[in-house]
């Protein structure tokens, strides 16, 4: 039995001599884990006794800087013919041909601007937005973490149009923010981890035609100086960056009020990394502050949008972006825009043409810090 032991011993240490005169041991899945391309050099030390097992020793890669890339969109309408073509075509009909510009986002958030729900008193207003529940999973098939729901038609059907859009959401694993059954949930941040990242994410709408959350109703978050400050300061001690989703601005005016200006500093003053805004339906421009970053505007996404419509309204409803945020230990934050372009005959987003790319950059122009 010894001679056998002997014997085998001698085979291993011949086996992985070999290996190593080959090519380096990958550390992965040995003594320990390694990342996922990384490849490392490895030692082998010969057994003391014949029943001892070779050890591998595998030095540790070097840590980089900690980043994670969030991707951002504006609003998201599935309501009217894009509910009849998600019917006619499959739920995933929206984002078919705008999937290329989500790659490498490693968190995907953007604003739900309606409901999914069939129940409910619609409200009495001109526009209601909402779409069966069933036809919510086309959010989770295009890689979407987190959606706001501060906005003007998040209670398009009331409470219970509002609940349901939260379960249908809850069901598929994407996370909302900005409403709930009261003013404390709606102000109450979301928390998304990825990279090693703890994000909080907070909604707020500035817009007066929102149902406002109170202390027993449900309803939106309130955009107010001291509400954001309040809600922002209290999120910065369990999230390594804040971001805060606005609901603000004037319908088709590509320039931001005073008072997007004045709740987007107020926010970053409080600590957050990243402010993000839709309402407007069109682009606006971005913004660094100190060490934060200002997206005043991200436009519509997904949205009912036809050839009369750009008889209409011109181009601005139709240019849209993906804005890809950097967010990384020890810097401020980076950002790149990916254009996009709502296509008036097939109503649904695609990779914006290379005409059309210009013009969305220039309407994407950065602000001076004042």
């Amino acid at each position: 039995m010894f001679a056998l032991r002997t014997a085998v011993a001698l085979t291993l240490l011949a086996v992985l001599a070999a290996c190593e005169a080959r090519e380096p041991i990958r550390g992965r899945g040995l003594l320990t884990p390694t990342p996922e391309g990384v490849s490392t050099a490895t030692a082998v030390t010969p057994s003391p006794a014949p029943d001892a097992v070779p050890s591998v020793r595998v030095p540790l890669p070097t840590p980089g800087p900690r980043s994670v890339t969030v991707g951002l969109v504006g609003d998201l309408m599935f309501a009217r013919d894009v509910v009849t073509l998600m019917q006619e075509h499959g739920a995933g009909y929206p984002f078919q041909r705008a999937a290329p510009l989500f790659e490498g986002a490693d968190v995907l958030i953007g604003n739900l601007e309606g409901t999914f729900t069939e129940r409910g008193e619609r409200a009495d207003k001109y526009y209601t937005f909402r779409a069966p529940p069933d036809l919510a999973y086309t959010l989770r098939d295009a890689g979407f973490d987190a959606v706001s729901l501060s906005n003007n038609h998040a209670l398009d059907y009331g409470p219970v149009g509002l609940a349901d859009t939260a379960d249908a959401l809850a069901r598929l694993g994407v996370a909302h923010f900005g409403a709930g059954e009261d003013a404390a949930r709606a102000a109450r941040p979301v928390v998304i981890e990825a990279r090693g990242w703890r994000l909080a994410l907070l909604g707020f709408s500035a817009v007066r035609s929102s149902v406002f959350a109170g202390e027993a109703e449900a309803g939106v978050a309130e955009a107010s100086v001291d509400a954001v400050r309040a809600a922002v300061e209290a999120a910065v001690s369990d999230a390594d960056a804040v971001i805060v989703a606005f609901h603000f601005g004037t319908e088709y005016d590509a320039t931001p009020t005073i008072e997007q200006r004045t709740l987007a500093y107020a926010a970053v003053e409080a600590g957050a990394t990243l402010v993000v805004g839709h309402h407007a339906h069109t682009l606006q421009p971005w913004e660094r502050r100190g060490d934060a970053l200002i997206l005043y505007g991200l436009g519509n996404f997904v949205f009912d949008l036809d050839r009369d419509d750009f008889a209409t309204l011109g181009e601005g409803p139709f240019a849209t972006v993906v804005a890809m945020v950097e967010l990384r230990d020890g810097a401020p934050p980076r950002v790149t825009f990916r254009p996009g372009y709502i296509d008036p005959d097939e109503n649904r987003p695609r990779p914006a043409t290379a005409a059309e790319a210009e013009r969305i950059r220039e309407a994407l122009r950065e602000l001076d810090e004042e």
